[in-house]
């Protein structure tokens, strides 16, 4: 086992924050030194009362009155009026959500005060594609995200960790805690298509690959994140199926020099999984299984679980049961669950400069995060470094420059041979985890200690380097017209490193067992592959006002995108593990070896305009000309328009606006593109050349030439995405209660589908434009701000529901049972089975249901059923067991996902929480090639181990409602048992506990007394902290339905110790 506490590097943190401490005790003066201030006397308190008022008049409601020198605070009643004690002269100071705050010194016993509109929440701007809105007047479904939703999160392996559940349409979904192999996967309002439709990634102007991408940014280099969702994301056309993220990161101010350091130390511990049977519960059910199968007190493995229960933590040198390759019999009591996972610790550490003048600014960051793994052996963790510089730059009066450079470097390094330890096919819990003297176990030739293939078995080691470079200039030709063009530049390198290495394997005693992998097997994998991505883009935008009532937007520009690809491999085997370059004296063989580049040449333009910010319209179009098409289908034009009207703006609802600030009602429609599922180079017939293998010509291999295996097509294009929006804005109370809601469809009419050609062509035939496809949802979002004396708190919620429909494929899949995504008028990933009935009760139901089904069964063996085992409904009538008989089960996506949130702040004290769930969502715990998960099926066999979720609640007699049929090896009767059913699978629904962090703001009065800092915040921040759901197979409601290999490692529960300072 490793020791990995110097890895986390903690020396590093503790030096920077001992700097702040050091600063922090010389340069503030002792608290004792320092008496409070007291307040000056001016005359005898006396009863002043007053009215809040809005410009137009209108009361104002639970505003904030306190007097500034005795801190006595009122809140304003129904028709906006106080009564408060204090002195002549005394200053009063007034607070409301939506207004500016506001001193008023008292020079009456009765006061009138009006208060001002913060027009910085009026004017508030948000980012859209090539330009910004306010967002008072936008019409589209966008939305934003504040770099606030990412701070003090503790290590975030990628942003989107912190928004799961919290944006209504975005649903966040992952897979696995591997450090650097989390899998976060994103869907803006679910699937769009049968084809894969990922969302586009743009980050300051520019186009990234894909989500996974974002695992590389810092994410407290991020200003914004904002999500287009509908006829918004027209504007980027054939890359806008799955919706549009837009991230803009944070962009350099002018004034002094400001220092921010962010540092943090987090603590993971294993949250939710499946327990593994002990050494008893094992052998107990080996005993009872193997009885109920009939065998007797001299069958081999009751023989070998009775030793194992009279041996507890001993062994047997020798086989005395001459059970095969055996050459010992151990019986230790190992929990292979606490073997292979323990706690961990992970940092993270941010430090940024910034400043400058009105003509040039700069802001530098510098970003570093370990994440260590729960995985107790081998080498596993992921390391990020990310550097950022931005600068503006005004190079004339009316020329300015934004340019962002940025460098980001990941390494990430797992167990070559983690997919052998986390397999399903588990060793028994008696295996030891080393031999007597610490050497790796073997138990005959075929299972070996798992611990032992990560820590010996060698590294797959990653490292990616990739360069981001955007420029963006400005030229204001005139007032309100102005030239922009952004040069954009990605450059990504990834090396992988994979080794083999022979692990010489003992038995208990130290015998030499068995060598895995042979050494002829080792082998040394290199993989090198680069891409880089060009960006040129030019646009013009023209806005104007005419007689403070007309309000006009046009903006119009061309893009050319260049994307080169290319990457080789190299596979060697029988290598000498000790050299770090491919070598060895086996064959060598390249893969992987490829080299392509695509292009795409977009026209683009939106035009607004808005009747007093009362009545919207935008339209927006895009033509795009894409290099993967023929030129008589490469280019595609693209549109979406949308309309707004704000309801309050209305002379007939100038009577509800004391209490209804806001109200807008939005509709767009859009169309836009996908072309994932179109091969690299369609309509060109492709060919593959093989070195080797092939065809035997006078006695040698030869080389050969054949074709891809797929025919040419001449008409494909684009699969067209139609989004219809409906949604309606508001607010109350002084926009106290704001919230959103929205309903959406989309329609996919030209789904890319694979088409039936004769077999005799020999070759698969192409897809095409033939298939249907329709989505459909609402969501929702709804927040509340308020302020009580000196407390101001916030609460609110998010919700969304997106559904799906595969409307046509050229015909629906065959009938089978477990997920699939080919039948028409289902979801994707639906899951299908058997209707679960009840269990055999007794020898009379059980003759009753054989005589019925045994001969006509289509879904298993009912003739070696018995007492206790399942039964399923025969559901169309016919007296028959088939395939269709196969219900609908439900989704494997979650079609719901939910937040809500609290938060208050109390003189620098701070705390926020957030709970987050899923519902709707059907979990059928499988293997990869379809098959119900072993570990799902109790003593599936013997010799293995597997979930102790069974245990205590097998059916019996006695135990009629217990869940579980009684224990069996036999493979027919648990194959019947076990496929897919109403009652195997889980309901996936679940209510966590996402996050509580806990701050305190050291205050301003405090840290002026010295000249170093200037804020200093503490916090601690749990994550995943608790759940409930209905899971009944002991893994988180949020594992993934296959969990082997990485998805075998289990979520944390997480601790975060961190500090903010500013210098």
């Amino acid at each position: 086992m490793r020791i990995r506490f110097h890895r986390i590097l903690p020396w590093r943190g503790t030096f920077l924050m001992g700097i702040v401490a050091v600063s922090l005790l010389a340069g503030a003066p002792a608290a004792v030194a320092a008496p409070e201030p007291q307040a000056k006397s001016q005359g005898t308190a006396q009863t002043v009362t007053g009215e809040v008022l809005d410009a137009a008049g209108e009361p104002l409601i639970g505003a904030s009155i306190r007097v500034k020198e005795t801190k006595q605070a009122v809140v304003s009643d129904i028709d906006g009026r106080f009564t408060v004690k204090a002195p002549m002269g005394a200053t009063l100071v007034l607070d409301y959500v939506g207004f500016k705050q506001k001193e008023v010194k008292i020079d009456g016993t009765n006061l009138v005060i009006t208060m001002e509109e913060n027009t910085a929440m009026l004017d508030e701007v948000v980012v859209v594609g090539y330009g910004t809105q306010k967002k008072a007047t936008m019409t589209g479904s966008v939305a934003v995200v504040d770099a606030a939703a990412l701070e003090n999160k503790g290590n975030l392996s990628s942003p989107v960790q912190a928004l799961q559940g919290q944006v209504p349409g975005v649903i966040i979904t992952r897979n696995s805690s591997a450090p650097g192999d989390e899998s976060w996967n994103m869907t803006l309002r679910g699937a769009v298509s049968a084809n894969t439709a990922a969302p586009l990634v743009i980050i300051d102007g520019v186009e990234y690959e894909s989500i996974n991408d974002l695992r590389l940014i810092n994410p407290s280099d991020i200003e914004s994140m904002n999500f287009l969702k509908d006829a918004s994301a027209s504007i980027y056309g054939s890359k806008a199926a799955g919706g549009v993220v837009l991230i803009t990161t944070k962009q350099a101010k002018a004034g002094k020099v400001k220092v921010d350091y962010n540092g943090s130390y987090t603590y993971k511990h294993i949250g939710l999984s499946a327990e593994l049977m002990s050494l008893d519960e094992w052998a107990d059910g080996v005993l009872q299984a193997r009885r109920n199968d009939g065998a007797n007190e001299n069958d081999t493995w009751i023989r070998y679980a009775t030793l194992a229960k009279a041996y507890k933590n001993k062994w047997i040198n020798g086989n005395p049961l001459n059970m095969g390759n055996v050459d010992d019999m151990v019986f230790f009591d190992t929990d292979w669950q606490d073997v292979m996972w323990g706690d961990s610790w992970s940092t993270q550490h941010e430090l940024s400069v910034s400043g400058g003048t009105e003509k040039n600014t700069y802001r530098f960051s510098l970003g570093y995060m370990y994440d260590d793994s729960n995985l107790k052996w081998g080498n596993n963790s992921n390391q990020r470094i990310n550097l950022r510089l931005n600068n503006g730059m005004q190079l004339a009066e009316n020329f300015t420059l934004q340019s962002v450079i940025a460098f980001n470097r990941q390494d990430q390094v797992s167990p070559t041979q983690i997919g052998a330890a986390l397999t399903v096919n588990s060793a028994q819990p008696g295996f030891p985890t080393s031999t007597i003297d610490g050497k790796p176990y073997a138990w005959g030739r075929d299972w070996r200690a798992p611990n032992w293939l990560c820590e010996l078995g060698g590294d797959n080691k990653l490292k990616v380097n990739a360069v981001n470079i955007s420029e963006t200039l400005r030229y204001e030709i005139l007032k309100g017209f102005t030239a922009n063009a952004v040069l954009g530049f990605n450059h990504s390198e990834a090396v992988r490193n994979i080794k083999s290495i022979p692990i010489d394997f003992y038995q208990y005693d130290n015998t030499p067992e068995v060598t895995f992998p042979q050494q002829k097997d080792s082998y040394y994998r290199k993989t090198s592959n680069q891409t880089d991505f060009y960006s040129l883009q030019g646009y013009l935008n023209y806005t104007k006002s005419f007689k403070d009532m007309h309000n006009i937007s046009v903006m119009a520009g061309l893009q050319y995108n260049l994307k080169q690809y290319e990457g080789v491999g190299v596979n060697t085997l029988d290598i000498q593990p000790s050299l770090n370059v491919p070598n060895g004296t086996g064959e060598i063989t390249l893969n992987g070896v490829g080299k392509w580049e695509e292009a795409i040449m977009s026209y683009y333009g939106r035009a607004n305009y808005d009747f007093k910010s009362k009545y919207m319209v935008e339209a927006q179009a895009r033509y795009d000309g894409s290099s993967k098409f023929r030129p008589e289908n490469r280019w595609a034009f693209f549109w979406g328009a949308s309309l707004g009207w704000r309801i309050t703006e209305e002379s007939f609802m100038q009577g509800a606006r004391g209490w209804l600030n806001e109200l807008k009602l939005r509709a767009s429609y859009g169309n836009v593109g996908n072309q994932s599922g179109i091969d690299r180079y369609d309509g060109a017939l492709l060919y593959n050349m093989s070195s080797t293998g092939g065809n035997l010509i006078g006695g040698q291999l030869v080389g050969t030439i054949n074709t891809n295996g797929k025919l040419v097509s001449t008409d494909r294009t684009w699969e067209r995405i139609h989004n219809y929006n409906v949604a309606l804005d508001f607010g109350f109370l002084n926009s106290r209660l704001r919230g959103t809601v929205e309903a959406f469809w989309k329609n996919t009419n030209n789904m890319l589908i694979g088409v039936t050609y004769p077999a005799i062509l020999g070759d698969a035939a192409p897809t095409g434009n033939k298939g249907k496809f329709k989505a459909w949802g609402y969501e929702g979002q709804l927040n509340w701000n308020d302020r009580v004396g000196d407390v101001s708190y916030h609460l609110g919620g998010t919700f969304t529901y997106a559904d799906n429909e595969l409307v046509d494929r050229g015909g629906s899949g065959v009938i089978q049972s477990g997920m699939r995504s080919d039948r028409e008028g289902y979801p994707l990933r639906s899951i299908f089975g058997l209707r679960y009935c009840g269990k055999i009760e007794d020898e009379e139901m059980l003759q009753k249901y054989k005589e019925r089904y045994q001969e006509t069964s289509q879904i298993g063996n009912i003739r070696v059923l018995r007492v206790g085992d399942n039964m399923f409904e025969d559901v169309n009538g016919d007296g028959k067991l088939t395939a269709e008989d196969y219900v609908y089960l439900g989704t494997d996506d979650p079609k719901i996902q939910f937040s809500f949130n609290f938060g208050a702040e109390w003189k620098g004290f701070d705390i926020n929480f957030i709970f987050q769930g899923a519902g709707r969502r059907t979990v059928y715990r499988r293997q990869g090639n379809g098959g119900s998960d072993p570990w799902q099926i109790p003593m599936r066999t013997a010799y293995q181990n597997g979930s102790n979720h069974w245990v205590g609640n097998v059916w019996s007699p006695e135990t009629p409602e217990n869940r579980y049929p009684t224990l069996t090896n036999t493979g027919d009767i648990n194959n019947y048992n076990y496929q897919c059913s109403s009652w195997l699978v889980n309901d996936g629904s679940y209510l966590r506990f996402k996050n509580i962090t806990l701050g305190y703001t050291m205050p301003k009065s405090v840290l002026d007394k010295q000249k170093v800092l200037t804020a200093v915040r503490f916090y601690i921040t749990g994550t995943d902290i608790w759940e409930t759901s209905h899971i009944h197979d002991g893994w988180d409601p949020e594992a993934a339905s296959t969990v082997t290999n990485m998805a075998r490692y289990p979520f944390n529960r997480t601790w975060t110790f961190g500090a903010n300072i500013t210098f």
